[in-house]
């Protein structure tokens, strides 16, 4: 007797159960290991991923293909090559002829394109056929019973959890020619297709039971109740998607309090590019990642892709990523090259800093790649390295430091039974999972060719969740809910209410995995500090009066923020080019307008990044500066002149030791007015309460800096108009205030803000210790 199983994983855990049994271990095997013994393909080899998408694309190299809108350029094919595999290989699995789908238009387009479809599937089965070779898609039609491997078999017990194609339905029924089968699965309500398939076999398979059939006698041999247990489910919705990887620490403690065994616990990702979440939080390798690491996040795969993003693409922060990388080497990538010279372009990438797992992979990959490139054709290096990429990222190194509490994705979890379940991301554009097989099928059509509809697929996902749920004593669920996030639509049959519980306990797991309170103490804040030791700015006094503890942060302890370097638009960086290019432009001797345009078109254009928002923005602000000088030159007529620009100004006013940059310093006759440019919007005060509470002492300052009695304004750029503070007596008096506060002030606490809406985009609130 053979057991078949859905996944190794199962096959793992069914020897186990044997462990403290001193007899003789039956056979146990995968049903995809079971189906490549069941079927031989006489002198054929399986295609491999690269060789099929290369062939499917040759095959594709007729003029009517343009018509599915689908790109033949080399890149964009293979991203998109998935949707037609994926609908060739249903078709295949289902036994359904493409053929018969010409009867049912649902578009006026429909039958153009299944005809072409239909010479894109003849095309690449014949380039198979070829090279001798078969895939998922041809290995229906060819594939022949291999007898004397059924024959060697008394009983073959199938452990089915989920649905069956018409190819593998076909299959049990050639098997019971040389051995009995015996089908063992759950009847729920979610799989309704199996209990079908069963009672035309003449199986009558009792609802909501668990059961042992023999598919040739007919007969039921084992029926117990399916849901004999009741367990307790507990969901929480989190309006970040990180906060969920701290409520799975916080409800594996729960689970383990309440008695259950960690190697009982499983958390469970409908999508598993959560797992890093959940790999930062784990410092103390309490979980064991069952799908392992995926290669896209070695620094092989890191490097390499960090070339080819960079390659014909000027952007900064590609350039940044090469040199981090030390990859300071300009490459030919588009010129076509011998096996030789790809081989050893990608063998340079391997470093002494990669992992011995990882290596292993690469060289093995390697190896491959070299034997498939031999028959494949010439590539460029581009090309090459793209297919190299695919074919390493599908690679996974096994988890092997890992505790004992199992992360795994909802397929791995069929069978398996656990007391403790988590499950995240139970999310609508998640669960359930969206399929990629009806690009060129409708339902309407799938229903009438009996392919599997979008029901069934979701009844699969239902059915998944539903047998992870009723196997455990203690459930808990998680999901996104924001702007962007609903909870899935599965959440309404289990009727559940959202934990009342706040977020903020969970940001604690987060911010610190360890659970120790190391957050700073306010009394380490407190200590004497010197306003005045260097000359004061008015953007210094500014950071201080909105919060003392980020002047702290920043301006005693040193911290900075990493910045990316990038040429992404930026409002705050453009403001400082239009600075910079004002300051340039009125220190020429320009005289008419038209000049003045010129100049400044010239000007922004060779300053600002190349890029299609830059230069969007840019000549928006050009087409605005027409009016502002305009203006000039009217203002000009009136007597004012441009004394200074760009001015660094440092004075001692009195005990007090000041600093700043006036923008300009216009003159005429015996006025002078200091000019602060405004690109963005104009902090203007509205009342003298707000005035009294302002933190901005800008246009104050450059009053108490400058040695003349000058009057102050903004310069607001977007409407070319000056603009005076109406405030401006009343907030010299209250900034003469806080300087001498400051100066006859020793120790300070360097509180925290109380406006908690400036904490959102502080770099320091983590460290700070804010409410957030």
């Amino acid at each position: 007797m053979i057991e078949v199983f859905s996944t190794a994983r199962q096959v793992r855990e069914f020897y186990e159960s044997f462990s403290s049994s001193n007899t003789l271990l039956p056979k146990a095997i995968t049903i995809a290991e079971f189906e490549s013994k069941a079927w031989i393909l006489p002198n054929l080899i399986e295609a491999d991923e690269d060789t099929r998408v290369l062939l499917m694309r040759q095959a594709a190299a007729f003029e009517n293909f343009e018509k599915l809108h689908i790109p033949k350029e080399f890149m964009a094919f293979l991203q998109n090559s998935n949707y037609i595999f994926r609908f060739f290989e249903e078709l295949a699995n289902e036994e359904v002829d493409i053929s018969q789908l010409d009867t049912h238009d649902t578009y006026a387009e429909f039958g153009e394109h299944i005809a072409i479809l239909k010479e894109l599937l003849h095309a690449y089965s014949t380039l198979l056929e070829q090279k001798g070779m078969y895939d998922s898609i041809t290995k229906p039609k060819i594939a022949k019973i291999n007898s004397s491997y059924l024959s060697s078999l008394e009983e073959v017990r199938i452990h089915l959890e989920g649905f069956l194609s018409r190819f593998e339905i076909r299959l049990l029924g050639e098997c019971q020619g040389y051995c009995r089968v015996h089908i063992v699965t759950p009847i729920t309500a979610y799989n309704k297709k199996v209990r079908s398939w069963l009672s035309d076999e003449g199986i009558n398979a009792k609802p909501n039971s668990f059961i042992e059939c023999d598919l040739g006698a007919k007969t039921v041999l084992k029926s117990e109740d399916l849901y004999n247990r009741h367990p307790k489910i507990s969901y929480r919705s989190f309006s970040s998607r990180a906060l969920q990887a701290a409520f799975v620490f916080k409800k594996i403690e729960e689970f383990t309090a309440s008695g259950i065994l960690p190697q009982d616990i499983a958390v469970v990702l409908p999508d598993e590019n959560f797992a890093p979440f959940l790999q930062e939080l784990d410092s103390f390798k309490n979980l064991n990642f069952a799908m392992g690491f995926g290669m896209k996040s070695s620094r092989y795969y890191q490097r390499l892709n960090s070339l080819l993003q960079a390659f014909g693409d000027d952007e900064i922060e590609h350039q940044q990523r090469l040199t981090r990388f030390g990859l300071n080497e300009r490459f030919d990538l588009n010129r076509s090259t011998s096996l030789e010279e790809i081989m050893a372009f990608l063998s340079s990438f391997k470093s002494e800093k990669d992992l011995k797992d990882e290596r292993d992979i690469i060289e093995s990959e390697l190896f491959l790649f070299e034997k498939f490139l031999k028959d494949a054709g010439v590539f460029t290096l581009q090309q090459a390295a793209i297919l190299f990429l695919q074919r390493l990222g599908r690679q996974r190194t096994d988890d092997k430091e890992g505790g004992k509490v199992t992360v795994l994705g909802v397929l791995e979890s069929r069978g398996a039974r656990y007391e403790g379940v988590i499950i995240v991301d139970f999310n609508d554009d998640i669960v359930p999972k969206r399929s990629g097989k009806d690009m060129f099928i409708s339902s309407t059509l799938r229903s009438r060719c009996s392919l599997p509809s979008v029901e069934d697929r979701e009844n699969l996902q239902r059915f998944f969740y539903d047998r992870l749920i009723s196997n455990a004593r203690l459930i808990a669920i998680c999901c996104t809910v924001n702007e962007d996030k609903l909870p899935s639509r599965f959440l309404k049959s289990l009727a559940l209410s959202d934990e009342p519980s706040g977020e903020l306990s969970y940001k604690d797991i987060i911010f610190d995995p360890n659970t120790s309170k190391r957050r700073a103490v306010d009394k380490i804040f407190t200590q004497e500090h010197d306003f005045f030791q260097i000359p004061l700015s008015a953007s210094r006094l500014k950071h201080f009066l909105e919060c003392e503890r980020y002047y702290y942060f920043f301006y005693i302890k040193g911290y900075r923020e990493p910045q990316m370097p990038s040429d992404a638009y930026d409002a705050r960086v453009f403001g400082t080019l239009v600075h910079d290019v004002l300051k340039e432009l009125f220190g020429q001797k320009i005289t008419t307008i038209a000049a003045l345009k010129k100049a400044a078109k010239e000007l922004v254009e060779d300053r600002r990044p190349k890029n299609a928002i830059w230069e969007f923005e840019s000549d928006i602000w050009l087409l605005k500066l027409e009016d502002f000088f305009q203006n000039e030159f009217k203002r000009h007529e009136e007597g004012w002149e441009i004394l200074d620009l760009e001015s660094e100004v440092e004075r001692e006013v009195g005990t007090l030791r000041l600093k700043g940059i006036i923008d300009r310093v216009d003159k005429r006759g015996d006025e002078y007015l200091l000019l602060d440019y405004k690109s963005g919007k104009v902090p203007l005060e509205t009342s003298e309460e707000k005035a009294l509470a302002s933190c901005d002492f800008q246009l104050e300052f450059y009053s108490l800096l400058y040695e003349h009695n000058a009057s102050a304004a903004f310069y607001d750029l977007n409407s070319a108009k000056l603009i005076e503070n109406p405030y401006s007596e009343l907030k010299k008096e209250k900034l003469k205030e806080h300087l001498d506060t400051l100066k006859a002030q020793k120790e300070f606490h360097f509180d925290k803000t109380l406006d908690i809406k400036r904490c959102a985009f502080c770099p320091f609130d983590k460290i700070c210790g804010s409410t957030l």
